[in-house]
């Protein structure tokens, strides 16, 4: 079984709301329920109001929930989060969210998507 890429940010921002919790929670959870992912902490893409954004890589493109806090974590997997599923913190693929499809970034392209 291959492991699903979740991204978590760990800049100081996302680690002031939480996102090492957010972290921990997905691989207890994750291996409570025998599910396999990969975790990745990237930077956050500066949607700061969104912190703790937490993106799953899907065959659709990255699917972005936010803000996601220690005690979503459950719902949002058995809601299906790991395949791109709806739930009231889905906020779409990532490159369509408005702040972020707006934007020609130069010098922060990479922000928010590796490592």
């Amino acid at each position: 079984m291959t492991a699903v890429k979740v991204f978590v940010p760990r800049d100081s921002a996302a680690l002031a709301v939480g996102a090492d919790e957010v972290a921990t929670a997905l691989m207890h959870e994750a291996s409570q329920l025998g599910i396999s992912i990969e975790l990745v902490r990237n930077s956050s893409r500066g949607m700061f109001w969104l912190e703790t954004l937490v993106e799953v890589q899907t065959a659709q493109g990255r699917i972005a929930y936010g803000p996601v806090h220690e005690e979503d974590v459950r719902s949002l997997l058995a809601a299906g989060m790991l395949h791109g599923a709806a739930h009231e913190l889905c906020l779409g693929l990532v490159d369509q969210i408005p702040f972020l499809a707006k934007q020609e970034r130069l010098t922060f392209a990479r922000m928010g998507v590796t490592d």
